[in-house]
């Protein structure tokens, strides 16, 4: 028989108690605590994706999913990893149509060192031609392996969204097309960055137990 009252009580038992505000430069941010695990979860979430895109410039979005792990005015290219790697932790990123993620997970006395990685991204993303080289073949590499070589990969990623989206930005691939890669300039990348990754197109989730 259904139980209302038991329903109820599990609605109430997992119901998750947050804070959330927005600060002056319009940064979102939504802070939870979990004792569960001594762990600390930072999401960055820009709203970028290809919706923000414009013929000529496809895959603007994902390319800087790659460019902002270069580094910054104060990390040494390929000192992301490592201080995420020397700290017990583990990061990613993803790309989609609406939105360009960055997370970390760390012991949760290193949250100080995640939002110090997050804001360096933020403030002082390295993007100079070597950067931009290095990206770009890797973006290459990767359409390469998860489209090209992929059975049915491109009419997934690329025919049937032209097709069902004659105008809107959602008809290009998330990757973007190579003619586009090859043709942006470091004055396009900046542009779009300067424009994108800023503090009021951003929300900051902080999961933290200890």
């Amino acid at each position: 028989m259904f139980n209302s009252n038991h329903l109820k009580a599990n609605n109430e038992a997992t119901k998750i108690r947050f804070f959330e505000e927005t600060l002056i430069n319009g940064l979102h941010i939504i802070f939870h605590q979990d004792n569960t695990n001594p762990l600390v979860s930072i999401s960055v979430l820009y709203h970028v994706g290809t919706k923000n895109e414009f013929p000529g410039k496809s895959g603007f979005a994902h390319f800087f999913e790659h460019l902002m792990f270069e580094g910054s005015k104060n990390i040494k290219k390929g000192d992301f990893f490592k201080y995420i790697a020397s700290n017990g932790g583990k990061n990613n990123a993803y790309t989609n149509h609406d939105e360009t993620c960055y997370y970390e997970i760390l012991p949760s006395d290193r949250l100080p060192l995640a939002l110090w990685l997050e804001s360096e991204r933020m403030l002082h993303a390295k993007i100079d031609e070597e950067s931009i080289n290095i990206q770009r073949e890797v973006v290459k590499e990767e359409k390469k392996m998860q489209i090209e070589n992929q059975p049915y990969a491109k009419a997934i990623s690329e025919i049937i969204p032209s097709l069902l989206f004659k105008k809107h930005p959602y008809k290009y691939p998330i990757i973007g097309f190579e003619k586009d890669l090859n043709m942006a300039t470091k004055k396009d990348y900046k542009k779009f960055y300067e424009t994108y990754y800023v503090p009021n197109k951003c929300y900051v989730g902080c999961d933290w137990g200890f």
